[in-house]
Formats: structure tokens, C-alpha cells, sequence
């Protein structure tokens, strides 16, 4: 996510054409939205438990709620439960990837059905993975047709077994987010500003949630980014337009007969049920979506960074790879 955001700051936002034909922005104070949008973190989390590292000793899964230690057995029990999955990531994070793909293997166990959505690919790039859904290319040769350094720019190697595992396992492989020139067309004009082709690209937009407007704020003023009010209004619509297309691209999914989705996205869309849960659950009538954030610490930091996801309410389950110097916590 951080790496978007850098994006942003430079105003070089990154990346089929939707069906709908209007759009509905969404007032704050639609009650309808309201009952969608997952509550504030509660402020206070249990002391989570000693770190139990499973799954070939190469993880560790914790409670989002309680803080308590999860046995993969926990896990599948709550994948299989949810029809759709987001699981976060650091793009650069290699043992994350690995963690998306250990759970693509347990909804694959289920059964036939399974979708898999990709952050990293726009709506134009279906076509192509639509080649490799039909087993015209092979995932090294997908990479090449997708151009795939340029279409997202982190490491192919980094995603190489995700796909594998979603391609042999017979998943559809959905792209999810917005061509960039959409994105690009909303930040600079907004709404009013868009030609008629464009209005009936867009999926149904909230812009009115305080809470995460505030945290996406919050993002600018950390980084010390000297911004306009106009500049982040504009970098807010685009951040939306990518949280909106991708759950409405999941949702679809949904409603065409997928059995389940798991999406693959940046923890900043994922985190504290921000960005695409919350506006999945919207279009799903408030069906629940499980979350899952691989967290990344060591021996020193492990300790206050779960108590830190605990509090903010990150993510349902917390997946942490095993590092060098275990702790007790």
C-alpha cells in the first residue's frame, strides 16, 4: 500500500468496461450505507496469546478480536464460512504472498467455484487472464502477455505462486481494479465533470464515509505531503473509485454463481475492514466478509504490533510468518 500511496503523492495514480449505467454517489448520511459500514475499532483488545507458529511451522494465526492463538483447522473452518475472503498484503513481502496463497489453497479444498480477484490488475486486462483462465497461456506466459512489470511493477516472482496455485487448482481469475485513466479522468474532474462514457463505467460511489476519509488524511499528513484541499479531495475519489471498483467486481462474481472470492489487495484496502470489506458487504446486503492480514515482526516488535492490530481491529485473523528469534508474548 505504500507504494500507492507514493504514487499518489507524485500524481501518478495506477491502474472490460463496467455495465452499469449510472452512478449513485452516496450521501453520509444514507442510512442504508450506514448499517453497511463496519463500526470504529472498539479502543481496547485482549493481551493477545503466545504466538503459536503452525501450517508447517511457517505461521502463526491470531484472533482479530480476542488476540487468541488459531490452529488451521480455525482458519478453515472460518475461510469456508464467508463466501468472500480479503487478504491483505505488503507488496514487497514475499512470506505474504505465501500467506495469500496457503489461503487460496484452503478455499480450493472446498470444492469447485472459486474466484480469485487481483488489486494488481485493471478490468482492461481480463482478456488476457481470461486466456489463461481457458488455458490458452500458462502463468509464465500470462506474465508476458499481461506485461506484467509494467502493469503493476513489484516482482512477478513475488505473485508467481498465487496464480499457480489459483490456475491449477481451476479458479477464475478476475482483474478488479479501474483502468487508470478512469481513475485518472475522476481525480482531476470529479463526478460532474465526466463525460457521459465515463459516468456509466463507474460503480456505485461512497464518498461520504468520515471515518475512512479521515484515516486517508491521515495518510498525507503523516508523510508531511503539503497538499491542497482541492489536490486531496481529488486523490480521496480516486482511492474510492479503486476500493468501489474492486468490491463491485468481487460482488458481481458473487451474483454470476462463484462459489467464493478471495481477493488479493493491499492492506490499506483491507485493514480495519476499510476500503473493499465494507463496500462488498454493502452490495451483499451486509453479508459478513472475512478479512486476513499477514503482519510482518520480529521478536522485538511482535508484542506491540499485534496489541496495535488488536486495538485498530485490523483484521479478523492475523497471519504471522515465524521469524528468526521467537517470542513469548
Amino acid at each position: 500500500m505504500s507504494a500507492r500511496f507514493g504514487a499518489l503523492a507524485a500524481l501518478a495514480l495506477s491502474s472490460a468496461c463496467a455495465t452499469t449505467t449510472s452512478v449513485e454517489v452516496l450521501p453520509v448520511t444514507s442510512a442504508e450505507v450506514a448499517v453497511h459500514r463496519r463500526p470504529p475499532p472498539p479502543g481496547k483488545a485482549e493481551k493477545p496469546a503466545p504466538l503459536s507458529f503452525v501450517a508447517d511451522g511457517r505461521f502463526a494465526f491470531v484472533d482479530g478480536k480476542t488476540g487468541a492463538a488459531l490452529t488451521v483447522d480455525d482458519v478453515n473452518a472460518r475461510v469456508r464460512a464467508h463466501r468472500v475472503v480479503v487478504v491483505g498484503e505488503q507488496h514487497d513481502q514475499l512470506a505474504h504472498h505465501e500467506a495469500q496463497r496457503r489461503v487460496i489453497e484452503l478455499a480450493a479444498a472446498t470444492g469447485p467455484g472459486l474466484a480469485v480477484g487481483f488489486e494488481m490488475l485493471t478490468w482492461d486486462k481480463q482478456a488476457t487472464l481470461d486466456r489463461l483462465n481457458r488455458g490458452e497461456l500458462d502463468v509464465p506466459g500470462f506474465a508476458e502477455a499481461v506485461d506484467w512489470k509494467k502493469t503493476w511493477g513489484f516482482d512477478f516472482g513475488l505473485y508467481r505462486g498465487i496464480f499457480q496455485t489459483s490456475h491449477e487448482a481451476g479458479a477464475r481469475l478476475i482483474a478488479l481494479n479501474a483502468p487508470k485513466e478512469l481513475v485518472r479522468a475522476l481525480r482531476m474532474k470529479g463526478v460532474s465533470g465526466l463525460n457521459a462514457a465515463e459516468v456509466s463505467a463507474l460503480p456505485e460511489l461512497d464518498l461520504g464515509d468520515a471515518l475512512h476519509r479521515a484515516w486517508f488524511e491521515g495518510i498525507f499528513r503523516s508523510a508531511g505531503h503539503p497538499l491542497k484541499a482541492e489536490e486531496i479531495d481529488g486523490f480521496y475519489r480516486a482511492q474510492v473509485l479503486w476500493d468501489e471498483s474492486m468490491a463491485d467486481r468481487t460482488a458481481r462474481a458473487i451474483g454470476e454463481g462463484a462459489r467464493q472470492v478471495v481477493v488479493i489487495a493491499g492492506a490499506g484496502h483491507v485493514a480495519a475492514g476499510r476500503g473493499i470489506p465494507q463496500r462488498v458487504e454493502r452490495r451483499l446486503g451486509g453479508e459478513r466478509v472475512l478479512t486476513i492480514l499477514p503482519l510482518t515482526v520480529d521478536s522485538e516488535s511482535a508484542e506491540r504490533a499485534i496489541a496495535s492490530a488488536l486495538a485498530n481491529a485490523d483484521a479478523d485473523i492475523l497471519m504471522i510468518p515465524r521469524f528468526e528469534a521467537e517470542v513469548v508474548l
